[in-house]
């Protein structure tokens, strides 16, 4: 026999000989009630105890000795009989009442700051049986649940589901009183270069920090949530008045020009803001979200670090951009993109390579401009696609051409972040035959911003394939000259901002000289783009800048336009699209060269 099997008979002849009473069946029915894991208490309908098991006993600290002198309404002290002022037994003959009526009644109460669940029941006899359960770890943890669900668990603050459910009872409250409220949206100024250069442990810093300071600075009626990443929204009831919004809003910007103590470091940040207005500007959710969000993007592209108010032709303006967005989506099945070759030139005019610039040529819109389109594709994503299109088309284009001219092209910083990008650009250069040191790829240090280490490992693997790599943009971000010490860039483009304003600006000039000076010194060759006018050609001789791009030399143009340039039979009949684009291309050209 096994020792379970021998533990089991034992128990068996210990029971056996006492269950055959009364009192045996008693005792035993009093041990199992004691081994319950609920409080079982019977009382007589006058609230006299009658029984009380162990566990009843423990939770209302019952001593053994005399459990039938204590009554229902003294045993439970209690939030429920609290609420009877100071005669407990008037708690008890209405629960007496209740149950005469219902038959049983289920309660919740707090007994020694534990939260206890009550089942009382009517019983023949005029008796009333109370079983009692400690439900507090189960209570609390229901209430963790509910606050992680309506609750956001980095900054506390309520969340995008409780925000919008605040939202609109507020809409349905101030409708019924013919009310005001301001909805507002708060955006963090490039947050993501915080958590590019810091990491986020300081980015999520800086958000718990931000959270605090949006309560200390809201209305005691004001409502604060965190919508999501770096976004925070604000219902202020008490200032629908645009001059209350406005001093709201302030307090605001001025709140976030104080430095943030994060991780030992102290930061600034700088905050955008949108809002809009209940019932002018929206009297659902949905359009005054839409109007908040409208007045906020209005805010980032003025220039950041200010609040705008939502204002009706926002709408329409989102609405296009929106339909663009969506538009972009087919345009390479429709095949609606299309290249443009710009010229780059020795200072002496010499053209020694094309730059290739994507054009979108929308059914009824025209030519979009880059500008216009490409931050769309970045946002969706669809860059990655549009990017490979390009570099597969213009390689294959720049194949044809003769052996000395070379091909620009530029790479956003979302294609740093997906994919093997190295191995496309072998893969391309093999399917379309091109040299690999004929391919310059353009890049903005902004590539080398968001993830420095991927950026670099990504470079070096391009540079291992025999291709250029310039730096475009030069001069327009903040730390360039870092990254020229990390990296043998190729090249430098000065950005056409400050060749426009060679002659008539002294700092202008100034920059463009130190660049140059700056690129003889590192042995790198110097691209100014932009340049349009004779003197800003003879400013660049003057200062030996080796190589030119602009209007000056050609606009970007089909590579028909460019057809004697590039070794092909001048086409017989005019493309219908830059046709004289070519003439004016090949006046310029002699002009240039007759300099």
């Amino acid at each position: 026999m096994t020792k379970a099997k021998t533990g089991e008979t034992h128990a068996k002849t210990m029971v056996e000989p006492v269950a055959g009473t009364m009192a045996g069946r008693l005792a035993a029915l009093e041990l199992a009630l004691d081994n319950l894991p609920i409080a079982v208490g019977l009382f007589h309908i006058d609230g006299r105890a009658i029984y009380l098991n162990a566990p009843f006993r423990r939770l209302h600290k019952i001593t053994e000795e005399k459990p039938s002198t204590y009554g229902f309404a003294e045993l439970m002290d209690s939030e429920l009989v609290a609420e009877w002022a100071d005669d407990p037994r008037h708690f008890f003959k209405h629960l007496v009442s209740t149950l005469k009526t219902k038959g049983a009644l289920t309660s919740q109460t707090e007994i020694g700051g534990r939260i206890i669940a009550i089942h009382d029941m009517l019983l023949k006899g005029n008796l009333i049986l109370s079983t009692q359960m400690d439900v507090s770890d189960r209570v609390r943890a229901e209430q963790q649940v509910n606050y992680l669900a309506s609750h956001d668990t980095l900054t506390g603050l309520a969340n995008r589901v409780t925000f919008n459910t605040q939202l609109e009872n507020l809409i349905e409250q101030k409708k019924a009183m013919r009310g005001r409220f301001a909805v507002m949206t708060i955006d963090v100024d490039r947050f993501k270069d915080i958590n590019d250069v810091f990491g986020h442990q300081i980015g999520d810093a800086v958000l718990t920090e931000l959270a605090r300071r949006l309560e200390r600075c809201k209305g005691p009626d004001d409502f604060v949530a965190r919508l999501g990443g770096d976004e925070f929204a604000m219902l202020s009831t008490g200032n629908a008045q645009p001059e209350g919004v406005s001093a709201l809003a302030t307090r605001l910007l001025a709140m976030a020009e104080e430095e943030f103590p994060c991780g030992g470091q102290m930061l600034k940040i700088g905050l955008s803001l949108g809002y809009a207005v209940f019932p002018q500007d929206g009297q659902d959710r949905a359009s005054l979200m839409s109007g908040s969000d409208a007045a906020l993007y209005r805010a980032k592209a003025d220039g950041r670090g200010t609040v705008r108010s939502f204002e009706p032709e926002m709408d329409k303006r989102i609405h296009e951009q929106r339909l663009l967005q969506q538009e972009l989506r087919s345009a390479i099945d429709r095949n609606e993109l299309e290249l443009r070759y710009q010229p780059q030139a020795t200072i002496e005019c010499e053209i020694f390579g094309f730059e290739a610039l994507l054009r979108w040529h929308h059914p009824t819109k025209g030519l979009i401009s880059p500008d216009q389109f490409i931050p769309l594709a970045e946002e969706n994503g669809l860059i990655i696609e549009i990017g490979a299109w390009t570099l597969r088309e213009a390689c294959r284009e720049a194949a044809s051409w003769p052996e000395h001219l070379r091909l620009s092209v530029n790479l956003s910083p979302i294609q740093f972040r997906h994919g093997n990008l190295p191995a496309f650009v072998q893969d391309t250069l093999r399917e379309t035959g091109l040299a690999p040191q004929r391919l310059e790829l353009e890049v903005t240090e902004g590539v080398l911003v968001q993830d420095f280490a991927r950026a670099l490992h990504i470079l070096r693997g391009l540079k291992a394939l025999g291709v250029r790599i310039a730096m475009d943009d030069f001069g327009t971000g903040y730390s360039s000259l870092s990254y020229l010490q990390a990296f043998p860039f190729d090249t430098l483009k000065i950005d056409k901002s400050f060749t426009s304003k060679l002659w008539s600006d002294h700092h202008a000039n100034e920059i463009v000289r130190a660049v140059i000076g700056l690129g003889r010194g590192l042995n790198m060759p110097i691209v100014a783009e932009g340049v349009e006018t004779k003197e800003q050609l003879e400013f660049l001789r003057k200062e030996q800048c080796q190589s030119i791009q602009g209007y000056l030399i050609g606009k970007p143009e089909p590579i028909a336009v460019y057809a004697d340039i590039v070794g092909r039979p001048q086409p017989a009949k005019r493309p219908p699209r830059g046709a004289s684009g070519r003439e004016r291309h090949r006046t310029r050209v002699v002009r240039a060269q007759s300099i």
